[in-house]
């Protein structure tokens, strides 16, 4: 049993790798991969007869305001600070030696990243991080400037579900170049330092920082800017300052001439808050200070007396039995899904009488190795039953791996039988190899071959 479970360990060990990405910069309508395109489309503009879980359309809520130099949003306060030296010096981190304390995980490279471009690798926080209220513990690092906060990764991170202190086409190609991370377990770093324009180089070097907080909180470090950010180019590349979320919706559709309803993964975009470029200097600081959202509260009673300032919370129950989770009543969040599909948009009176005294589920939608792209529906055939959203490819996948663990896990012991067997002749095991050897022993004439398979 003990080297079962040694075996089993092992292989779980080396099949949980961090994930490696190179991810692609714009999407192509004309992209031989893309059949349809959803960018907020319109009810009156679809040919399609949506079934009852469609949910409805929304503008996406994009917040920025150029006079002010606080701004509230509905998520999130902003604050840009510019030509504060002591400021700057306040929220900087010398990551050099932030990272030779004893309580900071990171490292000064990361082998993906390094002398790299479109790149991008996988990170687990020592915290959750609250980012619109969903908490997270898995951000994805770019080489372009960001950090890609969704659940699902996919070609095309730089679309949405994004937190970028300065989206650009950067690389690290330089000898110079790095992206350095650290993790103290209450606060996230990253500092791109030293990376160039891929497409004007002689623009000079620059450098910045994103911190990300356990209470939600998230800062922009600029520490070297050498040219106006409104003078960089997004023809190979998006520009982009501020943050972005989205969520995933499974579409249940049915097209005039089908007779079979079909299913659409999509990813909408519901809210992003973008920074003026030209309030973009060295030295500058950004400050956006979490608000509170529905999403913390964790039981019926608190959501349904919870008096927010942006959100009216209502308790959505999707299903009988199942947890609940507080919501907004307009369900803008990563579970839209569950808030559709459970009609939590009805008014309900006394939603917190009868029922069961199970805690909230976290706001954060489970890993999987589906990676729809932030604005592309992929179809897929519609679900006999109640479908969990995977392909046939991923079930079938899943039904292989099980196999080869089978497999691996039945040939170890095997092999420790034989070991046992052939060290211990006089055991029952012992006699069992002596007794049946010749039969599998070959002929002389044959010629003995060895092969080696691969897992």
């Amino acid at each position: 049993m003990f080297w079962y479970t040694l075996v089993i360990l092992y292989f779980v060990r080396f099949t949980s790798t961090t994930e490696l990405i190179d991810y692609t910069d714009s999407i192509s309508l004309n992209s031989p991969q893309i059949k349809t395109l959803f960018v907020r489309q319109k009810r009156e503009s679809d040919p399609a007869q949506w079934l009852p879980t469609r949910p409805a359309d929304y503008e996406v809520e994009n917040e920025s305001d150029a006079s002010n130099t606080t701004t509230e949003h509905t998520y999130y306060n902003m604050t840009i600070v510019n030509g504060d030296k002591k400021a700057f010096e306040q929220h900087y981190v010398d990551m050099k030696e932030w990272l030779a304390n004893k309580n900071v995980s990171g490292n000064s490279t990361h082998d993906h990243l390094h002398n790299a471009y479109r790149k991008a690798a996988g990170i687990k926080l020592k915290f959750e991080f609250p980012f619109y209220g969903h908490k997270l513990v898995n951000v994805t690092i770019a080489t372009g400037g960001f950090l890609y906060v969704g659940d699902q990764t996919h070609s095309w991170l730089a679309a949405t579900q994004y937190i970028a202190p300065l989206m650009a086409n950067f690389d690290t190609m330089s000898n110079s170049s790095s992206i350095i991370f650290g993790d103290d377990g209450n606060r996230f770093v990253v500092e791109w330092s030293n990376v160039k324009l891929r497409d004007d180089p002689n623009a000079g070097v620059f450098s910045f920082q994103a911190s990300l907080f356990a209470n939600g909180d998230i800062w922009f470090v600029y520490k070297d800017i050498p040219i106006s950010v409104t003078n960089i180019s997004d023809a190979n590349h998006p520009c982009k300052l501020g943050v972005s979320d989205a969520y995933l919706f499974n579409h249940k559709m049915k097209l005039p001439n089908d007779a079979q309803a079909t299913s659409k993964k999509v990813i909408h975009e519901y809210h992003r808050i973008s920074i003026e470029r030209e309030k973009i200097l060295s030295n500058t600081v950004v400050v956006l200070k979490a608000l509170p959202t529905c999403l913390m509260f964790n039981d019926c009673n608190s959501c349904a007396n919870s008096t927010l300032k942006f959100f009216q919370c209502t308790w959505c129950q999707p299903n009988e039995g199942e947890s609940g989770f507080c919501s907004d009543a307009d369900g803008l969040h990563r579970r839209r899904q569950d808030f559709v599909e459970g009609y939590c948009n009805r008014p309900k009176k006394d939603m917190c009488e009868a029922l069961p005294s199970k805690p909230a589920t976290k706001a954060i939608l489970p890993d999987s190795k589906s990676h729809p792209d932030a604005i592309v529906s992929l179809s897929t055939e519609a679900p006999k039953s109640h479908s969990t959203g995977a392909t046939p490819e991923e079930k079938s996948w899943s039904h292989w791996k099980t196999f080869l663990v089978l497999f691996f896990c039945l040939s170890i012991v095997f092999a420790f039988w034989v070991y046992y067997a052939y060290n211990n002749p006089y055991s029952w095991s012992g006699q069992m190899l002596i007794k049946y050897r010749k039969i599998y022993t070959s002929p002389a004439n044959q010629v003995r071959y060895s092969a080696s398979g691969h897992m």
